[in-house]
């Protein structure tokens, strides 16, 4: 599986971790309903409708272009009831190629997974679909009437059924994923540029460095649980002895004190320092759960924050200077 935390997770009340057979089975019998990242199906997804219209693109593109989830065949949707399907005719490579035809622009990611009981009797099939940074997905197909026209539509998942994007919401998704994508890409030019203009300044002669920058893609999902108190204070100290082997320095190798009782600000937790305050934000707005760096925005300012996808969160392998950057959680 893709992801580590479902709908399917925060129903059961289950620890971030993949998905088995029992936890669908458990949530059939529960008669958990479908919603926007949830959906059920009683047979296996169909070949493309006379090769034009494909329906799995169309529950794929739709889940995608709202916040993700997953579709699970072997599932009545009405009853909820757990009626299975054949393993041997679950054929992945043709649903994926399926979903490549007909969905634009690429869904990376997808993943389709075989799931079966204990005793062997009893498969389900699993299509995870993540949210897709690359949103809105478009559906090509052909009307009956028009062979040779392909047209395309944008789907997207409300409550438990399909939509179609009218024209301001594919606006607005449109702007939603070019806007983050180039103040991303500012953000990380900042970010190099602050490394290389500190190890200028440290080193004289002559030398190659090597910059590393990563930043994450994909959204945690909104259910994801917040982080504790105690979870907060294991990242803080995980960073501090992280930042102690100078070939892996860590946002906080600088830092003189951190104090093991981090508090709650606005959607964050603030470390409390000997010399200021680093907020460190626990919303679940990225994939990244490790602490991350960030250059002061001005001279002698520390800043910290948890920039929120598709920001970037780490340089790695630069010296850092005595005005360490915050941590962010």
């Amino acid at each position: 599986m893709a992801r580590s935390w479902t709908r399917l997770h925060e129903h059961l009340g289950a620890a971030p971790g993949p998905l088995d057979f029992d936890m669908v089975a458990t949530a059939a019998a529960d008669r958990l309903a479908e919603s926007d990242d949830l959906g059920w199906k009683e047979q296996l997804p169909r070949p493309p409708i006379e090769g034009r219209w494909n329906e799995l693109a169309k529950d794929v593109a739709a889940m995608a272009n709202t916040r993700g989830g997953l579709i699970i065949f072997g599932v009545r949707d009405a009853t909820c009831e757990l009626v299975g399907i054949d393993p041997d005719k679950a054929n992945i490579e043709q649903y994926a190629q399926w979903v490549r035809n007909h969905i634009h622009p690429y869904l990376p990611d997808l993943t389709f997974t075989v799931l079966t009981s204990a005793d062997g009797a009893t498969s389900l099939l699993v299509a995870d679909v993540p949210a897709s940074p690359m949103a809105p997905h478009l559906v090509y197909g052909t009307a009956t009437k028009d062979k040779d026209q392909q047209a395309a539509v944008a789907p997207y998942r409300d409550r438990d059924h399909t939509a179609w994007m009218a024209e301001h919401q594919l606006e607005r998704a449109y702007r939603d994923r070019f806007t983050p994508a180039q103040r991303a890409e500012d953000e990380a030019h900042h970010l190099l540029a602050h490394a290389q203009e500190t190890v200028a300044a440290q080193h004289t002669e002559p030398a190659a460095y090597f910059f590393a920058l990563a930043r994450p893609e994909r959204p945690l999902p909104r259910t994801a649980p917040r982080l504790t108190r105690e979870e907060t204070t294991a990242v803080a100290q995980a960073a501090r002895r992280r930042g102690r082997d100078p070939m892996r320095p860590g946002p906080l190798a600088s830092l003189e004190i951190v104090t093991g009782n981090p508090r709650p600000g606005l959607r964050r937790w603030v470390l409390s320092t000997s010399s200021y305050r680093a907020p460190a934000r626990s919303t679940p707005n990225c994939t990244t759960t490790g602490p991350c760096c960030w250059p002061p925005t001005s001279p002698g300012t520390p800043h910290a924050t948890w920039p929120p996808t598709p920001y970037p969160t780490r340089a790695s392998r630069c010296p850092r200077t005595s005005s360490a950057p915050a941590a962010a959680i």
